[in-house]
């Protein structure tokens, strides 16, 4: 039996669609899920993105998943994560001291010849 023109025509038709679906799979698979952030680029820093995650989901906050190796924050809970990360940066710098400049100024002062 040979083949008749029109299933040789249908033949070529499926072949096109499944690489055109093929390639759009591919797209979407690379481009990860929309909205959601994962460790490569998150202003975090990969290891706080993850360690973010892991304790989000333990806690049942929410705005967190792992799938596979990838750890994704949802852009409000990297907000949440942003602020608490320099708000434990603000609280371990003391009042007092203005700062790291402050502090680097006080201790070449020093340095110098004396404190004024």
């Amino acid at each position: 039996m040979t083949p008749s023109a029109s299933t040789e025509a249908l033949d070529a038709l499926l072949v096109a669609l499944a690489e055109r679906v093929a390639a759009l799979v591919a797209e979407r698979l690379l481009a990860g899920q929309p909205g959601l952030i994962d460790q490569a680029s998150s202003p975090l820093g990969r290891r706080r993105h993850c360690t973010a995650v892991k304790r989000r989901l333990a806690s049942g906050a929410g705005g967190a998943a792992r799938v596979g190796r990838r750890h994704l924050l949802s852009p409000d809970a990297l907000a949440e994560e942003l602020g608490r990360v320099s708000g434990d940066r603000a609280s371990t710098q003391s009042p007092a001291s203005g700062g790291v400049r402050a502090e680097l100024e006080r201790e070449l002062r020093v340095l110098k010849g004396g404190a004024r």
